[in-house]
């Protein structure tokens, strides 16, 4: 859970409060002991529970930079993941920016089952199959779907966790404090499904999600975000193909992350994305997929053939 604050050292704290109030924020903490000789002024971001900001990656001019969102406005920010002070740029429109992925992933940690209504009231596993997608497979807001030929190849509505923090057999209790917040991820996964046991017994059940572009990410992240009851959508070509909630989730955030950290150590930056609402299905080239997360918003990328 995330918080921008933004200690302002070498000001007084009207300009701190107007920073504050700049990010929609409740307060800049001013600490006199920071104040440098030469007076300059310094922000850090800290680490605390707070209220929510959407922070995105983007272009512009044929350059990429951070921004929070508000409205439809970006606020540049200075600094790199996860670390962000104010940008001393102009705010932008979100019409005058390209948004790019938001976050960088070094590996994405994908999960299965991820919800309770894949068990048809059987029992619960005590932990879900991963698989891992690499960088490769990143897609930007906006971006192409490439279809590979000769595949069956779907899509799988799902809300990401990023990592804001590196976690190694981190305790459910402390989980949370590696997360940097969430985002929407299409995690789209070759591999004919109509036949579920057959696929489980196929090659593309192990390696039919690592294609390129196979892992559209965006708009943005979303921080201190209440996921106990977000409702997933996905839409192709404007027909709602996937429509479920988090509250049916088989394992709770905190608990998937330090299970995983059990198993391989999560650095800044990485994604785990929690598993597929009901609904998957094949996409065809030209179809326009969209994914909407409450809090969130909605990500849209186009398949192609590739």
């Amino acid at each position: 859970m995330v918080r921008l604050i933004w200690r302002v050292t070498g000001v007084g704290s009207e300009i701190g409060r107007a920073i504050a109030e700049r990010f929609d924020h409740e307060a800049a903490e001013v600490d006199a002991q920071d104040i440098n000789c030469a007076g300059a002024r310094v922000f850090r971001m800290t680490e605390r529970r707070g209220s929510m900001a959407r922070i995105v990656r983007y272009e512009h001019n044929g350059t990429s930079g951070w921004g929070e969102l508000r409205d439809e406005q970006v606020f540049p920010l200075n600094g790199s993941f996860p670390e962000f002070a104010p940008g001393s740029g102009n705010t932008l429109a979100l019409s005058e920016v390209k948004l790019l992925a938001p976050v960088v992933p070094g590996k994405i940690v994908a999960i299965g089952p991820g919800y309770k209504i894949y068990m048809q009231g059987g029992p619960e596993p005590e932990r879900p199959h991963y698989w891992i997608k690499a960088a490769n497979t990143v897609q930007d807001p906006e971006g192409e779907i490439v279809l590979p030929p000769g595949l069956t190849v779907n899509h799988e509505a799902e809300i990401a966790i990023v990592i804001g923090k590196r976690a190694r057999k981190v305790a459910p209790e402390q989980a949370m404090h590696h997360v940097f917040g969430y985002t929407c991820c299409i995690d789209v996964t070759a591999g004919d499904m109509s036949d579920m046991l057959a696929y489980q017994q196929s090659q593309l059940f192990l390696d039919g999600k690592i294609f390129d572009t196979f892992a559209p990410l965006g708009p943005c992240i979303a921080t201190d975000l209440d996921t106990s009851n977000l409702r997933i959508q996905c839409r192709v070509n404007g027909e709602t193909r996937q429509d479920h909630r988090t509250s049916d989730k088989l394992f709770e955030y905190d608990r998937l992350v330090s299970m995983i950290s059990h198993v391989l150590t999560l650095e800044p930056g990485d994604v785990i994305t929690t598993g597929s609402v009901p609904g998957v299905a094949p996409m065809a080239p030209g179809d326009l997929i969209e994914l909407e997360i409450e809090g969130i918003g909605t990500l849209r990328n186009r398949a192609v053939a590739g």
